[in-house]
């Protein structure tokens, strides 16, 4: 090949830089030295890609020595010489780095679009999950450099239960596959992730209590004095209705009809996000009655105490810690058992009883 014989030196550019005045001049192979009227001295590569003329700044001069310069020329002519188009694979990278997302900000955007379609419930654990777990621990990372291993850090150092991992992992899916829905990934780094690789096999889950009659009558005629009014009011109810204690919690007031005897449990507040009607015996309508009373003008059927949420309902976790502290000061002589056991023992009695149940469902 033959020696390139250049056109310009170290001493012709300073002398031009020193001079300021605008000029441009070519090197050789496309290199040019140019300096504009505001004395920002620039190296330029000027090709052609067929009949169009095309251009790549290469750097500031005397950032970019004029040794430096023709280095990156003989590069990205070699380039240009397999076919590629410098000029243009900058535009794309810039274009990328323009595009590119934080999981932060991934994480917002799942939110506005996936939130509204999901239920109330699952929205407040993906919300906690959010900002509890996932931007504490990768929000700072562009989507497109996250690997498996990031995200398998996060769950093993998350502190959180084998079941809270589960569910973390399955929203660490759902938000990469928004991801990849938007183009940003072409592939989902949260995908072939193995729970049990990662913390092991799944702890057994606590069997369900069933109380017997001889409990009950030891638990029931006290309750009040163990839990308080109100609380034991909330248990007697979700015990004599086999509904969940969360579905109790979240209903307002206008969802009782105490003349007709009746309770509609709305879709958003169950756990199948399916809706249904309770049908009330006289005496659970009188308990119902008494929460009505107790709540004042709240519009919950079990408002919030604490003075910081005066517009909410109460706690998800009240009754539970209710009767936990109760079995921690001594005051229950039956078997150890959580409020979500009202459903087991009732619906065990029930079955003793023959009663298969009857879905209500107009008002």
């Amino acid at each position: 090949m033959p020696r390139l014989h250049y056109a310009l030196d170290e001493l012709q550019l300073r002398r031009w830089l020193a001079a300021g005045k605008p000029i441009a001049r070519a090197d050789g192979d496309g290199l040019t030295f140019t300096l504009s009227d505001t004395r920002t001295a620039t190296w330029v590569l000027r090709y052609s890609r067929g009949s169009r003329r095309r251009e790549v700044t290469l750097g500031n001069y005397p950032a970019l020595t004029l040794a430096e310069a023709r280095k990156k020329t003989r590069a990205l002519r070699a380039r240009i010489d397999a076919g590629k188009d410098p000029a243009t694979d900058r535009k794309i990278a810039k274009a990328r780095v323009h595009a590119a997302m934080t999981i932060s900000k991934l994480c917002d955007d799942f939110a506005e679009n996936r939130f509204p379609h999901l239920s109330e419930s699952s929205v407040k654990q993906y919300r906690w999950l959010i900002a509890k777990v996932i931007k504490p621990a990768i929000g700072s990372l562009d989507v497109h450099i996250v690997r498996p291993s990031d995200i398998v850090y996060m769950i093993e150092h998350s502190g959180r239960p084998w079941s809270i991992c589960r569910l973390l992992l399955g929203l660490s899916r759902e938000i990469f596959a928004h991801a990849v829905g938007k183009r940003l990934i072409d592939a989902n780094p949260a995908t072939g992730i193995d729970l049990k690789a990662v913390k092991g096999e799944q702890p057994p889950k606590c069997r369900r209590v069933m109380l017997m009659e001889d409990e009950l009558r030891k638990l029931l005629p006290g309750i009040d004095d163990r839990l308080g009014r109100q609380d034991g009011l909330m248990f007697r109810i979700v015990l004599a209705t086999c509904v969940r204690q969360s579905e109790l919690i979240r209903s307002k007031k206008s969802s009782i009809d105490l003349e007709r005897g009746a309770w509609r449990v709305y879709a958003g507040t169950t756990k199948t996000r399916q809706e249904f009607l309770v049908p009330l015996v006289p005496l659970v309508t009188r308990w119902m009655s008494e929460l009505i009373d107790m709540a004042g003008e709240s519009e919950w059927l079990c408002p919030a105490r604490s003075p910081r949420n005066r517009n909410g309902h109460v706690g998800r976790s009240q009754l539970q810690h209710a009767v936990r502290r109760a079995f921690e000061r001594g005051d229950f002589d039956v078997r150890r058992f959580t409020p979500h056991d009202t459903r087991s023992t009732a619906k065990g009695h029930l079955r003793n009883l023959e009663v298969l149940g009857t879905c209500v469902q107009t008002w």
